[in-house]
C-alpha cells in the first residue's frame, strides 16, 4: 500500500498540477506551437533516455534506492523551471526545456522501478487488483491535482494583481506542484529496500532477455502511444489557443475525464476475468482511435472534452492490463530492463509525434495531428491482435 500512496502523491504533483500548467506557462512566456512541440519532445526523449539506465541502476542497487533518487531528481527540476524568467537571457528559452527533461528523467527513474516494485509485492493471484488499485489511485491523484490546478493560477492572479495572461500566476502555482511532490518522500521513507523478484519466482529466473517478445511490445507501445501523444501532448494548448476556454475550465474539462478514469481502473480485474489482458489492450486502443476523431472533426470544447473523457477512461483501463501483461511476459530477473525498454519506448513515440507535432500545426492544424493519432492508434490495435498469437 505505501508504493502505491507513493504513485498516487507523485502522480497528483506530476500528472495533474504540473501538467495541467506547464504548457499553459509556456504559451505565456510567448511561445507557439512549435516551441511546445520541441518542448514536450524534449521531455519525452529525455523519459526515453533515462528508461534503460533507470530500470538497469534499479536491478543494480535495489529499486527503493533509486525511486528516491529519482523522486529527488524531479523535484528539483520542479522547483527550478519557473525560474527560467530570471536567467540571463541568452539561455532563456533553453531554460524550460532543460530543466523540463531533469524533471521527466526523474520521473523515468521512478516509474520504471515502480512497476516491477509492485510486481514482485504482488501475489499471482492478486496482481490484476494490485495494479487496478493503482491505476485507480494514480487516477484519483490526477483528478485532485487538475482541479487544484485549474484553481490555483486564479488564486495567484488576484494575490499577486496580475492577469491571466501573464505568466507570474502559473510561475507560483507550478512551484505548489513541486512543494506537494516533497509529501511523496514521506511514504518513501517508511519503506524498506523492495525487492525485485517475487520469492516464489527466484528459482524460475534463468532464462536469457526475451528479445522477440520485448521487441513486439516495443513497437505496440511506439504505435498506440503515438495515437495518445497526439492528444495529449497539445490538447492543452488546443483548448487555451483556438477554443479558448479559462483555465479554470480547461482544469474542469480535463478534471472531469480524469474523475470518470477512477472508477474505469477498476474495471480490469472484471475484466480479465472473462477476456484476457491482451484483449483489452487491443479492444482499448482502437477505442482510442474511435475517440480521436470527433476531436479532429467538431472544433468545439465540448466535442474536445468528451474525446478527452473517453481517452482517459480507455487509458485508465489500458494501463494495469499493460503492466501485468508486460511484466507476465518476461522472467522476473529481467522484469526492470523490459519496463524499461517498453517506457523507453513511450518516450521515444511521445517525443517523436511532439516534435512533428508542431510542425503539423504550424502547416495544416491541430485537425491533421489528431487524425494522424487515429491512425496510429489503429495500427497498434492491428499489432496487439497478432502479439498473443
Amino acid at each position: 500500500m505505501l508504493l502505491i500512496a507513493v504513485s498516487g502523491v507523485f502522480t497528483m504533483s506530476f500528472f495533474g498540477i504540473h501538467k495541467l500548467l506547464r504548457l499553459l506557462y509556456i504559451l505565456r512566456l510567448g511561445h507557439g506551437p512549435e516551441y511546445v512541440g520541441l518542448f514536450s519532445a524534449a521531455s519525452a526523449l529525455s523519459f526515453m533516455g533515462m528508461s534503460l539506465p533507470g530500470g538497469s541502476l534499479g536491478r543494480s542497487f535495489g529499486t527503493r534506492r533509486i525511486i528516491f533518487l529519482g523522486s529527488i531528481i524531479m523535484i528539483v527540476g520542479m522547483v527550478i523551471q519557473p525560474l527560467g524568467e530570471f536567467v540571463p537571457t541568452a539561455i532563456q528559452d533553453l531554460w524550460p526545456i532543460g530543466s523540463q527533461m531533469v524533471i521527466t528523467a526523474g520521473w523515468s527513474m521512478l516509474n520504471v522501478n515502480l512497476v516491477p516494485a509492485l510486481m514482485a509485492a504482488a501475489t499471482k493471484r492478486n496482481r490484476n487488483n494490485a495494479y487496478a488499485l493503482s491505476s485507480s489511485l494514480k487516477g484519483l491523484g490526477t483528478f485532485l491535482g487538475i482541479i487544484s490546478g485549474g484553481m490555483l493560477p486564479g488564486l495567484f492572479a488576484q494575490a499577486l494583481h496580475q492577469t491571466l495572461d501573464t505568466p507570474g500566476p502559473y510561475r507560483c502555482a507550478l512551484w505548489v506542484s513541486a512543494a506537494l511532490g516533497t509529501f511523496g518522500l514521506i511514504p518513501l521513507s517508511f519503506i524498506g529496500q523492495v525487492e525485485g523478484i517475487a520469492p516464489e519466482e527466484r528459482e524460475e529466473a534463468r532464462g536469457p532477455f526475451p528479445v522477440l517478445p520485448v521487441a513486439l511490445m516495443i513497437a505496440y507501445v511506439f504505435l498506440r502511444h503515438g495515437g495518445w501523444a497526439a492528444c495529449q501532448a497539445f490538447y492543452n494548448a488546443y483548448l487555451d489557443t483556438d477554443l479558448h476556454p479559462t483555465a479554470s475550465s480547461i482544469g474542469l474539462i480535463t478534471g472531469t475525464g480524469q474523475f470518470l478514469a477512477i472508477p474505469a481502473a477498476l474495471l480490469t480485474p472484471r475484466l480479465t476475468a472473462r477476456r484476457s489482458n491482451g484483449w483489452i489492450l487491443a479492444a482499448t486502443t482502437v477505442g482510442m482511435a474511435i475517440s480521436l476523431i470527433p476531436l479532429a472533426l467538431i472544433p468545439h470544447w465540448a466535442a474536445a472534452g468528451v474525446a478527452q473523457m473517453a481517452i482517459l477512461v480507455l487509458s485508465a483501463i489500458w494501463m494495469p492490463a499493460l503492466q501485468v501483461f508486460q511484466m507476465e511476459l518476461v522472467e522476473a530477473q529481467w522484469r526492470s530492463m523490459a519496463y524499461g525498454a517498453v517506457s523507453m519506448a513511450m518516450g521515444l513515440s511521445f517525443g517523436s509525434i511532439s516534435l512533428l507535432g508542431g510542425y503539423v500545426i504550424a502547416a495544416r492544424g491541430y485537425q491533421t495531428l489528431f487524425l494522424l493519432g487515429a491512425g496510429l492508434s489503429m495500427a497498434a490495435a492491428v499489432l496487439m491482435v497478432g502479439i498473443p498469437r
